[in-house]
């Protein structure tokens, strides 16, 4: 898509700015341009490029961060959403917003990506697939969206490249087997025009294969091509009711239909059939967290408060079994062991969270973050000294003032000032306060330590 003059304009302008290193000023040019022209690849490339060189700066935000700091922005897209039917750009604005935070994110990438498909921005969703794609390389599934989306679109040499890579990843993806299959010999017959085929019968029944292929791979389905697969699917099944691979693809149609109570016996099913298939264990429960955020969702959505927050506290404690039962599978897989210590310390299970957090503060990718956590898990223990010690060796080496940084300080000089040393927790307060003064509640803090100054002891309520 061809820019206007204008967003051209602010493109060059942030372009310009990136190699003068204003990553601030880029960021809001770059913005302005894919709001002007919402399928300009150039500009979403240099609005990304422009927030991963200012998280440079500052520091990554960490998990913590990320969820405070990005929740407006989720907030932002939930409501956007609820209109993006007809009004897609909205859309994929709220989208930016959250990525300007957190430009790694593998499912807000995906969501622009599906968005943009949707409303044809076909330059914008690709970019927004690789981009899913690159922050979890091991994951097909924005490939395959990415492969879907090209083939679509005419571009058939870089959609086998891409359909190429999804096999290496996972060489049993039946889907992936069957749409290279399909577009290899697209390409031969465009390539040879009608000399290849060997009447117009065949030809007939190619483009019928083809869209029969694109119907069942296309990103947004209806309810009647939904119900045609699980025909499918459950005719097929018939056939062979050992085969987990149906059970699945069953399960996650029915997921589509946001039928999740027949996607979970579906997956029920598959795990009788394979019991020592953890994926499918996995996979089930990821349906059931699934079922738990959409009733939480519909609760919210209805003014249901207290219903919301019992279900809350159900898909916490679910979650929390989900990831013990992975640790326990992979016990080397920090990521996971990362993600457990957060839920269990929402949970208050301190001790657990701790043991989990010294295992991946071990790791230089979790340490900042593994530290902030140890400190307030300590904290919550009441064992300040651990605290401070850990919050002090999760700022050694930091520079600037990222919101991790302010994160850890904030988190720092709450510890001091519950531990009866009231002028440290000012250095930590004051040192934020002089950065960004709107920082939850700094000032007030700040403001209080002020306040209670002089030779009594700081009132603690």
């Amino acid at each position: 898509m061809s820019m206007n003059s204008q967003a051209q304009k602010l493109t060059e302008r942030g372009e310009d700015a990136l190699k003068k290193k204003n990553y601030d000023f880029a960021v809001e040019a770059f913005t302005q341009a894919t709001a002007l022209a919402p399928d300009a690849r150039r500009a979403r490339e240099g609005l990304r490029k422009a927030a991963l060189k200012k998280h440079e700066q500052g520091g990554y935000p960490g998990g913590l961060a990320i969820a405070l700091f990005g929740f407006p922005a989720k907030l932002g897209m939930f409501f956007a959403g609820l209109g993006k039917k007809g009004n897609p750009d909205g859309y994929l604005n709220a989208c930016e917003k959250f990525l300007r935070i957190d430009p790694k994110s593998k499912s807000v990438n995906t969501k622009l990506g599906d968005c943009a498909a949707a409303a044809g921005y076909n330059e914008t969703a690709c970019f927004a697939y690789e981009m899913a794609a690159e922050a979890d390389p091991n994951d097909v599934s924005a490939l395959k969206k990415l492969a879907n989306l090209l083939g679509r679109t005419g571009n058939i040499p870089k959609a086998l490249e891409t359909l190429n890579r999804v096999v290496q990843l996972s060489p049993q993806d039946q889907d992936a087997l069957k749409a290279r299959k399909n577009l290899a010999a697209r390409a031969s017959l465009e390539d040879t025009g009608f000399a290849t085929a060997g009447s117009s019968r065949d030809l007939v029944r190619d483009k019928n294969l083809a869209g029969e292929l694109e119907k069942k791979d296309r990103l947004f389905q209806s309810a009647d091509d939904l119900a045609a697969q699980v025909a499918d699917v459950e005719k097929a099944l018939a056939g062979e009711p050992a085969n987990t691979d149906l059970w699945v693809k069953l399960a996650e149609v029915k997921q589509k239909q946001k039928d999740y109570d027949g996607a979970i016996a579906a997956m029920e099913d598959a795990v009788k059939k394979a019991p020592d298939d953890l994926m499918l264990q996995f996979q089930r429960d990821d349906m059931r967290i699934a079922k738990l955020e959409s009733t939480h969702l519909d609760a919210l959505q209805a003014g249901k408060n207290d219903e919301a927050q019992k279900i809350d506290r159900e898909l916490l404690d679910v979650r929390t079994v989900a990831y013990r039962e992975r640790v326990k599978a992979y016990p080397t897989d920090l990521n996971l062991r990362f993600k457990l210590g957060e839920l269990l310390l929402q949970r208050q299970d301190l001790d657990e969270a701790i043991g989990q957090f010294q295992h991946t503060v071990k790791d230089p990718k979790f340490r900042s973050d593994s530290q902030l956590w140890l400190g307030k898990a300590f904290a919550a223990k009441g064992q300040f000294d651990l605290a401070i010690r850990q919050l002090e060796q999760a700022l050694e080496g930091q520079t600037g003032m990222s919101e991790r940084i302010k994160e850890i300080r904030y988190t720092l000089g709450d510890v001091f000032e519950t531990h009866g040393q009231p002028q440290k927790a000012k250095e930590q307060f004051g040192m934020i306060y002089e950065s960004d003064i709107s920082f939850k509640d700094v000032g007030d803090r700040l403001g209080k330590l002020e306040s209670a100054d002089g030779p009594g002891k700081l009132s603690l309520d």
